[in-house]
C-alpha cells in the first residue's frame, strides 16, 4: 500500500467514524424517549389496576409519541444505510444537489451544535459529475465545518450547487474575509489530499468570503 493509498484509508475510516458516532447517538436519543414512554406506559397500568380512572386521550397521545420516535429512527437508520451504500462503488454518476441535500440531513446534529444549519441554493435541472460519492461527501462535509466557522457575523452560510462551462462548482458563502487571510491551513493537508484524489480544485476566495470546489 502506497503512502497516498494509506493515507485514503485512514481519511475514509476516519469521516465514516465521525458520522456514525453521530448517527448512533441520535438513535439513543430515539431508545431513550421510547424508554421514557415505557415507563409511563408502565405507570398508566399501574393506575387503572388501582381502579383510578385514565382517559382514552392519554393513552392515545403516549402512543403518538411513541409511533413519532419508531419513524424518526426509521429515518435515521435509512440515512445511515444510505450513508455506507456511499462507498459501494469507484466512481458514478453524482447529483451534487442531491449529495449536498443529504450530507446536510446526515449531519444535522453535528451542523446545530455548530449554529444555524446552512441555506442550500441548488438548480432545478440536476448538476451532475462522474466520481467517488463517498469521498464527495466526505470533503463538502470538511469545507462546511470550515464554512460554519468562518462564518460571518450575522450570516448564513449558502451552499451553492451550479453548472460551470464543462464542469460543476460547489460554493460555500457568506464566510468572513479575515478568517480566511488568517486561515493559513486552508486548504489543509487532509483536504488538498481528498480534493486531489477526486480531481477538484479547491480554493479559498478572500475578497468573495467564500470556499470554491471546481468539479470536473
Amino acid at each position: 500500500m502506497t503512502d497516498d493509498s494509506r493515507a485514503m484509508a485512514i481519511e475514509g475510516v476516519r469521516f465514516f467514524g465521525e458520522m456514525s458516532a453521530s448517527i448512533s447517538h441520535e438513535i439513543k436519543n430515539v431508545l431513550a424517549i421510547i424508554n421514557e414512554n415505557a415507563g409511563l406506559l408502565q405507570d398508566m397500568v399501574m393506575m387503572i389496576e388501582k381502579g383510578m380512572p385514565l382517559s382514552p386521550e392519554r393513552l392515545s397521545g403516549l402512543a403518538q409519541s411513541i409511533i413519532r420516535q419508531v419513524n424518526r429512527g426509521d429515518r435515521i437508520v435509512k440515512g445511515m444505510n444510505r450513508f455506507a451504500h456511499s462507498a459501494d462503488h469507484p466512481t458514478e454518476t453524482v447529483d451534487i444537489g442531491e449529495a449536498i441535500h443529504f450530507i446536510s440531513m446526515l449531519a444535522a446534529r453535528l451542523i446545530a451544535m455548530k449554529g444555524e444549519a446552512p441555506q442550500i441554493d441548488v438548480p432545478d435541472a440536476p448538476v451532475t459529475a462522474v466520481i467517488n460519492r463517498f469521498f464527495l461527501e466526505d470533503l463538502v462535509w470538511t469545507c462546511l465545518c470550515r464554512a460554519m466557522d468562518a462564518r460571518a457575523p450575522d450570516q448564513t452560510v449558502c451552499i451553492v450547487a451550479e453548472k460551470v462551462e464543462n464542469a460543476a462548482r460547489i460554493r460555500f458563502c457568506g464566510l468572513s474575509g479575515d478568517f480566511l487571510a488568517n486561515e493559513a491551513g486552508l486548504p489543509s493537508p487532509r483536504e488538498t489530499m481528498v480534493a486531489g484524489l477526486l480531481g477538484i480544485q479547491l480554493k479559498a476566495d478572500r475578497e468573495k468570503g467564500e470556499i470554491g470546489l471546481i468539479l470536473p
